[in-house]
């Protein structure tokens, strides 16, 4: 008992003291900085236009980036970094209301990019108008001199845009749209090119992603770049360079084994049927898809997972699902007999099916919510895994955690070992690097 009212106490001080002396600090630091500062929120496609910015902006000037961590803490933690950073490019996500009036403001952003409004975090919001005030917050906090940078398809999006004084200026495929998507060509495993129209010029820009869905964010930061001033060729330079973010439909092939879609790091209702179209245009022996969990979203359990396997199934040659609450009805019988579907209730049991199966060349794509941590699957393949923990409570990847190779009992102990050398370093000046985001091997 005394160790809970130690640790509620050690709480209460950081929420009550720590953190508010250090916001006023962030601000402060905010204040005398000259940098533009560019801030990215929307639904989906978020940590990738954030990333994409900040490759393309360091061919223009010094960069300070915040990518997937994207709440209040990090972003403190970003802006007492950024004082001298020519471009602070952030990420700015929601998971509740009064979220991102919090962090709007403290951010002062000078451009606003936001992608699109879906139905995440659906109990939380209950609607997409509810999600799209949350949302709005950003470009509500530019100046009459900023830059709001929207997606001109999405109408909640541009509903933004009635917020703000600043200049706005949109992307997408509409032919209204300032930086429009004029087409988009290609595929896996040599990567899309997102042909764009911008002040009359046609410009093709070839790209690494797999998936024609990403011509969205691609767009959304060509656009922020070019109204920026960044080069057309630098752009595209930036661009035709930039890996796909680890988890987001990244590719991973297996010497002599299969080649993994890791798309695992959240699953929309509303966004599985890009991927599955994604993994739909590819040429392989055989295709397989391993469905976890689909985010936060209304409707009845049974008709969205039944849906989403009759989905994966019209595009691949298998479809394993794995969860704890069903799956044994999602497919029919004639699949079942066929050997077209599978159900496990844990990913090891997965992982194991897969890697007793697998084939070379073949194309396994992994999808579902971070919460089941399906790149396991894909990490079994280049390094020994012993966390096979059902339920571990956390949302980042397992790259991420990084204790993927010990058994999850030893987590503890050795995540304080871990806390305690980084305590050190900060103590004798030599603050660790930030975490990175690319998978070993």
């Amino acid at each position: 008992m005394k160790i809970i009212a130690l640790r509620d106490a050690v709480q209460r001080i950081r929420l009550g003291v720590l953190r508010p002396l250090r916001m006023k600090s962030a601000g402060r630091t905010r204040a005398k900085s000259r940098g533009v500062f560019i801030g990215i929120t929307g639904s989906s496609g978020k940590s990738t236009t954030t990333a994409l910015i900040a490759a393309i902006m360091r061919r223009h000037g010094s960069v300070s980036a915040q990518v997937l961590d994207n709440t209040i803490n990090p972003l403190v933690k970003t802006l007492l970094r950024s004082r001298d950073a020519d471009y602070v490019v952030a990420e700015l996500g929601v998971g509740g209301k009064g979220q991102m009036i919090e962090m709007a403001p403290l951010f002062r952003p000078d451009v606003a990019v936001v992608t699109m409004v879906g139905l995440e975090h659906y109990s939380a919001f209950r609607s997409r108008e509810a999600i799209a005030t949350e949302k709005g917050e950003l470009v509500a906090a530019l100046s009459g001199s900023g830059l709001a940078v929207l997606n001109g398809d999405d109408p909640y999006v541009m509903g933004m845009a009635a917020r703000t004084a600043a200049r706005v200026v949109t992307f997408g495929h509409g032919d209204g749209a300032d930086c429009r998507i004029v087409s988009v060509s290609g595929g896996f495993p040599q990567g899309v090119t997102v042909t764009i129209g911008w002040r009359g010029q046609v410009i093709d820009f070839p790209t690494t992603f797999v998936g024609r869905h990403f011509a969205v964010p691609v767009s959304a930061a060509i656009c922020c770049a070019l109204e920026l001033g960044v080069p057309v060729a630098a752009v595209r330079d930036a661009v035709a360079t930039f890996q796909t973010l680890w988890l987001n439909l990244s590719v991973h092939a297996i010497p002599g084994g299969p080649v993994f879609l890791a798309d695992c790091k959240k699953a929309p209702r509303g966004t599985l049927s890009l991927a599955f179209d994604a993994l739909g245009a590819v040429s392989a022996p055989r295709r397989r898809v391993v469905l976890g969990m689909i985010s936060d979203d209304p409707g009845k359990r049974r008709a969205i997972y039944r849906d989403a396997v009759r989905d994966a199934l019209a595009v691949s040659d298998e479809v394993i699902t794995v969860n704890e609450f069903g799956g044994r009805s999602w497919a029919s019988e004639a699949d079942v007999a066929a050997g077209r579907y599978r159900h496990f209730t844990t990913t090891r049991q997965a992982a194991d099916y897969i890697a007793q199966t697998a084939m070379a060349d073949e194309v396994i794509m992994l999808k579902g919510s971070s919460n089941l941590h399906l790149e396991r699957i894909l990490l079994q393949f280049l390094e020994k895994v012993r966390c096979w923990e059902a339920d571990c409570g956390r949302t980042d990847s397992c790259v991420s955690c990084g204790l993927y190779q010990h058994d999850h009992a030893e987590h503890r102990r050795l995540r304080g070992a871990m806390r305690a050398r980084r305590n050190l370093r900060g103590l004798l000046g030599t603050p660790s690097e930030p975490p990175a985001l690319t998978p070993p091997g």
